[in-house]
């Protein structure tokens, strides 16, 4: 993680930057816990028909 935050440069100088990508990290991490491939999930999300789970 710490490397992560080293290449994304300049994203996180704000709080909206910050929340941005904890937002997107969160939904990669829901989609891979339910075994959607990462760029699945982007491009769904970049399509505007985001994936969402399953309600239980």
């Amino acid at each position: 993680m710490l490397k992560l935050r080293q290449k994304v440069s300049g994203s996180m100088r704000t709080l909206a930057g910050a929340q941005d990508f904890c937002d997107l990290r969160s939904y990669l991490a829901t989609a891979h816990k339910h075994g959607i491939r990462f760029i699945d999930a982007l491009a769904m999300l970049a399509g505007r028909r985001p994936w969402l789970p399953a309600l239980t």
